[in-house]
This record gives C-alpha cells, sequence and structure tokens, in this order.
C-alpha cells in the first residue's frame, strides 16, 4: 500500500483497526473501494471446499474478519449455522443488505479484543487474510484469539500469503506472515493436519491454505 493511500486511510499502528471503518464506509455495497472483496467465495477457499465437500448440518461455524460476506454463505450453504464479524459495521451492514434472506448472524466485533463468549464455541472457524491485515505487534493476540474460538475437536482453516522477509509495520499493510505461523498456532493447542501451497500468492512468495484441529 502507498504511503499516500496510508495516510489517507489514518493508518496508525497505536489504532490498527480503526481504519477498517473508514475504507468501508466510502465504499460501496457493490465492493467498489475494498481491495480484497472478490465478491465471491475466496477462490481458494471455494476450490478447497468443492473438493472437500463438508457436512455442517448440526454444527456451528465462525468467519474471522468476514468483509461483504461470501465466505460465511458458502458455509450456509454447507449446513452450518453461521456467525460471522467483521470489525467495521459498515461492512456488516453491507453484508446484511446483500444476503437479506440468510440466517447467517452478521455481527460486529473486533479481533483484537477477543470475545469471550465464543471461546471454544464453533466446530469450525474460518480466517482469511485477517492476521495479515493487521500491524505485526499484534499477531500473538491475533493468532491467541482466534486459536480461542475452535471447540474441542474442532477445526480452523487458515487462508494467507507467506513470505520470507521479516515482518516490519513500515512494509504495510498487508504485513504477510512468515511460515512460523503454524507452529505459533500448534503452540495454541491447535495441530495442523493439512496444508497445502502454492506460488500464485499476489504479494507474497506462497498463499497457504492449512487446517488445524483442537
Amino acid at each position: 500500500m502507498s504511503e499516500e493511500l496510508r495516510k489517507k486511510l489514518g493508518i496508525d499502528e497505536s489504532k490498527p483497526v480503526d481504519w477498517f471503518e473508514k475504507l468501508y464506509s466510502e465504499s460501496s455495497e457493490e465492493g467498489e473501494g475494498v481491495p480484497w472483496a472478490n465478491m465471491d467465495t475466496h477462490p481458494l477457499f471455494k476450490s478447497w471446499i468443492s473438493e472437500n465437500p463438508i457436512s455442517g448440518i448440526g454444527k456451528t461455524a465462525l468467519v474471522v474478519g468476514c468483509g461483504m460476506g461470501d465466505d460465511a454463505i458458502e458455509l450456509e450453504n454447507a449446513g452450518f449455522e453461521v456467525t460471522a464479524f467483521d470489525v467495521s459495521q459498515t461492512a456488516i451492514d453491507f453484508c446484511k443488505k446483500r444476503f437479506p434472506n440468510s440466517s447467517v448472524n452478521f455481527v460486529q466485533a473486533d479481533l483484537l479484543e477477543g470475545v469471550s463468549e465464543w471461546h471454544h464455541k464453533f466446530d469450525f472457524v474460518l480466517e482469511i487474510f485477517t492476521i495479515q491485515a493487521l500491524p505485526p505487534k499484534y499477531e500473538d493476540t491475533l493468532i491467541q484469539n482466534v486459536s480461542d474460538f475452535v471447540a474441542k475437536e474442532g477445526q480452523l482453516l487458515v487462508i494467507t500469503e507467506v513470505q520470507e522477509e521479516k515482518r516490519a509495520y513500515e512494509n504495510g499493510p498487508p504485513w504477510l506472515l512468515n511460515s512460523d505461523y503454524i507452529q505459533s498456532f500448534e503452540k495454541r493447542g491447535l495441530k495442523q493436519i493439512f496444508n497445502s501451497s502454492n506460488t500464485e500468492a499476489e504479494i507474497g512468495d506462497e498463499i497457504h491454505l492449512t487446517i488445524f484441529q483442537r
């Protein structure tokens, strides 16, 4: 991201989530102005779920940093009872307008603060590009809070771009993760059960799809 855009959005390491509301409030329901808006299920997740059909009947799912809401709808279509959250209230409003007939519980919440009532609550948790959207100094807190959402025997699916370069505030956003994120999740009680990677990343060296289980 250019320094000009960073200043326009008011990105500040000490106020790491404030800029998301500004970005969404200056964007449209069609996703214009949101750099990461696919307006469809994320392609890597869509490919994975089509090759690995899962039944969410009787199970709960959580989408972290849901943005425009498409990934939550994909999980709803798989039968899950879905909660999806974003730090931006405008993003949540867009989701509700785009999917008025959906039963997904779209709510505003801050990953950095965590949500205590969601502790070990969800059978399936989906995190795509959210940790890398916040400055590196918060990485440990973010990974802990995402891990805390996963129920006993539940699964976490993470999609992230990975780089070898050391993470530094000056280099983002986004602040791409290093491959040691896998060990970071495992230190918090999750076990890696699947990992795929390819070099088709937009910015980083690789893009990973990793599944963990508690």
